[in-house]
């Protein structure tokens, strides 16, 4: 039996994003305005991407 594809991927976990996120220099005490670009710079689409090329 063949199951369909979704129509978007599931949304990573926090705790995956976060880990991501300090490999990329992101630390809880980063200015706001640092912190907020790397979050908005590694969305969710974006880790997956780097993920699967070793990242």
């Amino acid at each position: 039996m063949t199951y369909p594809l979704p129509l978007s991927p599931l949304p990573l976990s926090d705790e995956h994003r976060e880990s991501f996120w300090r490999r990329s220099g992101w630390s809880p005490g980063l200015p706001d305005r640092e912190r907020e670009a790397i979050e908005h710079r590694w969305d969710d689409e974006s880790i997956e991407i780097a993920e699967v090329f070793g990242w």
